[in-house]
């Protein structure tokens, strides 16, 4: 379902971090591990002599470049995702994007505060929020959303339902036969290096910048020198031959316990990532963070990023078969590593929670979702044990 511009959700600004504080033990929020394991925080340990220089992101760049299989100048690194959705909301005066909810809220709130208002599409909830780029174009003509949208905002695998989509599904997003000439698509693959299946990924197809069309431009669509300005033709292409840019935007914090130092990244052609670093500020990449990239980008980082998604897989697993067993319902069998689920009490089964030590992620934050909706990080089985009997004590005391 598509519907009109969304005005600022009052609570969009919440994240699992703010039900998180204070807590003994914490669900709310989905980064993998406590800390940094023992050869990252030496890595970034080590660099903290050589703090009254610059940073330099050129080595780094490269070097997660090679890890992600593509061209370095195919790669941006930013000060967590937040800064890439700003970044991405900068590149170009938007005319009617179009943000795939329920999901992670930053990607739209970035567009609002961009001075661009954008159209929400809510996935179905009785299909389990698969993605129907069919759906997504019907609604364009409609009173909903009357002009065909030149960005599409997805997340995957996407916060909170834990759905991973098919790539081939994504890439049905920018099919030149099926979708307008000025397209850009924006994925979100912050948790994809721990989901059930990482090679959905279109990191690869970021880079290539293979999509075109031979379409001509619709008198509401950008002009040529509007889509040059941005970046988002491909330099030595007319217009009857023009890129069809895809973005995607990843995360090392997530997995490897680095929330607090913020590390993310872009992928997309080379003319899209020079006009996002035009937009960004010089030494946006502290030198702390650089060094946990390269640190990441080595056997030890591999194997640690291949430990924690087995870990994560069988945890998120576990969790879903803990909650259904305490009367929750689990509409989808996760893919990332978090579970969204409902009860009819979830409000005041959250506070109750709250009350004994334990934090949980409100629902109701995420459009599409009321406060019937709880989402739960992928712990290990100690604490979902723990979890587990707050739930059955909680449900219990509720009148």
């Amino acid at each position: 379902m598509t519907t009109p511009d969304q005005p600022p959700h009052p609570a969009a600004g919440h994240h699992g971090d703010i039900d998180a504080r204070g807590a003994r033990l914490d669900l709310a929020v989905n980064v993998a591990v406590d800390q940094p394991p023992a050869f990252l925080a030496e890595a970034i340990a080590r660099e903290i002599p050589r703090l009254a220089a610059y940073p330099d992101a050129a080595p780094a760049t490269a070097a997660l470049a090679a890890e992600l299989g593509v061209p370095t100048e195919c790669v941006l690194l930013t000060n967590g995702s937040a800064e890439a959705f700003t970044l991405v909301a900068h590149l170009t005066r938007w005319r009617a994007p179009l943000v795939v909810e329920p999901q992670f809220t930053e990607p739209g709130q970035a567009l609002l505060h961009a001075g661009s208002a954008f159209t929400a599409h809510l996935l179905d909830r009785a299909d389990r929020w698969a993605l129907d780029p069919a759906a997504i174009e019907a609604g364009c003509g409609s009173a909903a959303s009357p002009v065909a949208p030149d960005l599409v905002v997805v997340g995957n695998p996407t916060n909170p339902t834990s759905r991973l989509h098919p790539r081939a599904e994504l890439l049905r997003l920018v099919d030149p036969a099926t979708t307008p000439p000025d397209r850009v698509l924006l994925v979100d693959e912050a948790f994809l290096d721990v989901a059930t299946d990482p090679t959905q990924t279109l990191v690869r197809d970021a880079a290539s910048g293979t999509h075109r069309t031979n379409a001509p431009l619709t008198s509401a669509g950008h002009s040529n020198a509007d889509l040059t300005n941005a970046g988002l033709t491909s330099s030595g292409h007319t217009s009857g031959d023009r890129t069809r840019p895809i973005i995607v935007t990843g995360s090392l914090t997530k997995t490897y316990g680095l929330a607090g130092l913020r590390a993310g990244y872009v992928v997309s052609s080379p003319d899209v990532v020079r006009r996002l670093r035009d937009h960004q500020p010089h030494w946006s990449v502290s030198s702390l963070a650089l060094a946990a990239v390269l640190a990441v980008c080595t056997p030890q980082g591999r194997d640690f990023r291949d430990a924690q998604r087995e870990r994560l897989r069988r945890n998120a697993a576990h969790l879903a078969d803990t909650l259904r067993a305490r009367g929750l319902h689990v509409p989808v069998d996760p893919d990332g590593p978090f579970v969204l689920a409902q009860h009819p009490r979830a409000a005041a089964l959250r506070e109750g929670l709250r009350a004994k030590g334990i934090a949980v992620r409100r629902g109701d934050t995420f459009r599409g979702l009321d406060d019937t909706w709880l989402r739960f990080a992928a712990r290990d089985a100690g604490p979902v044990s723990e979890l587990a009997g707050g739930i059955r004590a909680v449900l219990e005391e509720i009148p």
